[in-house]
């Protein structure tokens, strides 16, 4: 009897893993709405990008205010800057969102973010857990800075941090030339989130280490994404590393700025609450 039990227990556990590992990652589900449109890049005229499903929502304490979809175009000639954000995750230090920022200069002065997400169907709830075992697809999730600060730092009430990278112009555009490829990828062929090997973070870093082969080695924060600040901040790219980093920490609070900056258009957000940073008023 008790063989009989091992063995329908592993067939059962062989089961539940064949069933896993055999599923294959699809892109036509009935998405959450917020994750239904796919971003796609297109190449403009000399070196510009046309950004489809650019997502703009408006949210408020109470959940979404507004749906709104768009297109952007993209000269990687006026990007100046590149912002790396971490929102932790009250229940563990170890565990945390996170997020890049490009900011453009030039003529459409605008600023976009892409966050890594777990794409999940309508009615789903995000699990760690689960994300271990395909549960969930893969998307690059392109917006407005507005939309996806607020979403966090208004919508949710969560902390929110925010960091100038200590990167150059130029490896800044090759960074976003690799995020763009990524996300072009994900059309054609389709891929699971996974909570250890492809989350919000370690795709991240997928895409720098792509433009700049072993500029992020391997290290627990990529899967423990709660302490991916501090890492960036050892390897020199986050703040002054001769700075202790909960030094750096602190005035990079940014969710006060945030909020108080909620009412500005999309185009005067990012602007507007980087001031009430400078300032010291969050």
């Amino acid at each position: 009897m008790i063989k009989i039990a091992i063995a329908l227990a592993a067939a059962l556990a062989l089961g539940f893993l064949l069933s896993v590992f055999l599923k294959t990652p699809r892109a036509d589900r009935d998405w959450e709405a917020g994750l239904a449109r796919a971003p796609e890049f297109e190449p403009g005229k000399d070196a510009s990008w046309r950004l489809d499903n650019l997502r703009a929502y408006e949210f408020s304490p109470a959940g979404v205010a507004k749906e709104d979809w768009r297109s952007a175009t993209l000269d990687p000639a006026d990007l100046e800057e590149v912002w790396f954000f971490i929102e932790p995750f009250p229940a563990f230090k170890g565990a945390a969102h996170t997020l890049v920022s490009f900011v453009f200069g030039g003529d459409t002065n605008q600023t976009i973010s892409i966050s890594v997400e777990a794409r999940k169907e309508e009615g789903e709830v995000y699990s760690g857990f689960n994300g271990m075992f395909n549960k969930f697809e893969l998307i690059y999730s392109w917006s407005t800075e507005k939309d996806v600060l607020t979403r966090i730092a208004v919508g949710l009430d969560h902390d929110l941090y925010a960091y100038k990278l200590n990167v150059t112009p130029d490896q800044g555009r090759e960074i976003l030339a690799h995020f763009i490829e990524r996300t072009n990828a994900l059309k054609d062929r389709p891929r699971f989130y996974n909570t250890l090997t492809s989350n919000c973070t370690n795709e991240l870093v997928k895409s720098i280490n792509g433009a700049f082969p072993g500029a992020l080695p391997w290290h627990y924060s990529h899967v423990l994404t709660g302490y991916s600040a501090q890492r960036l901040h050892h390897l020199g790219f986050l703040g002054d590393e001769k700075t202790p980093f909960e030094e750096v920490k602190e005035p990079a609070l940014a969710s006060p700025a945030i909020a108080a900056a909620q009412d500005e258009n999309d185009d005067d957000f990012p602007g507007a609450w980087r001031k009430l940073m400078a300032s010291g008023k969050r």
